[in-house]
């Protein structure tokens, strides 16, 4: 696609052709109409990440398993012997938005810092590693498929975690 802006259509609706529309033509499943509403006792350990706080919005459910979304938190203190785990996503399209906090991160050897309203779309199987973040990080997560394997690699990034911005 190149990089010019989307030009997006607005039709009438007896333009408009129900049998060739983007859900028609996607394959994905029937989706359901879903809100999800803030409440603190919603943001649970993951199983995998005991360092995190995930609070699920409910739209794998609401997309018949195609999307997860989520909103990250910081369950305790940047510990790099828990986190720093060079890994990558097996996963067709990931992004991650920064609500609050920052967050220091390493992609294929390039370092980031990532702070309030940064964006990044995370490539399928990129390799990476957490270097630090601070204690009130809030992310919006976006993953399709929903469901997704984390696959941990036996090898080092090169660059050292580190607790500070």
């Amino acid at each position: 696609m190149p990089d010019d802006k989307i030009q997006l259509k607005i039709l009438k609706e007896s333009e408009f052709d129900p049998a060739s529309s983007q859900q028609k033509k996607s394959g994905w499943p029937k989706q359901a109409f879903h809100v999800s509403h803030l409440r603190e006792e919603d943001f649970k350990t993951d199983g995998f990440r005991g360092w995190a706080l995930s609070r699920d919005l409910g739209m794998a459910k609401a997309t018949g398993g195609m999307v997860e979304a989520h909103v990250n938190r910081r369950a305790r203190p940047f510990d790099p012997d828990a986190v720093s785990k060079r890994h990558f996503h097996d996963t067709q399209f990931q992004m991650v938005y920064v609500l609050t906090g920052w967050m220091r991160i390493e992609f294929e050897g390039q370092e980031h810092l990532m702070k309030p309203g940064s964006c990044w779309l995370q490539p399928p199987m990129i390799k990476h590693t957490v270097l630090g973040f601070s204690d009130d990080l809030e992310l919006l997560e976006m993953i399709i498929p929903a469901q997704y394997d984390t696959v941990n690699l036996n090898e080092q990034s090169g660059i050292a975690p580190d607790p500070r911005r």
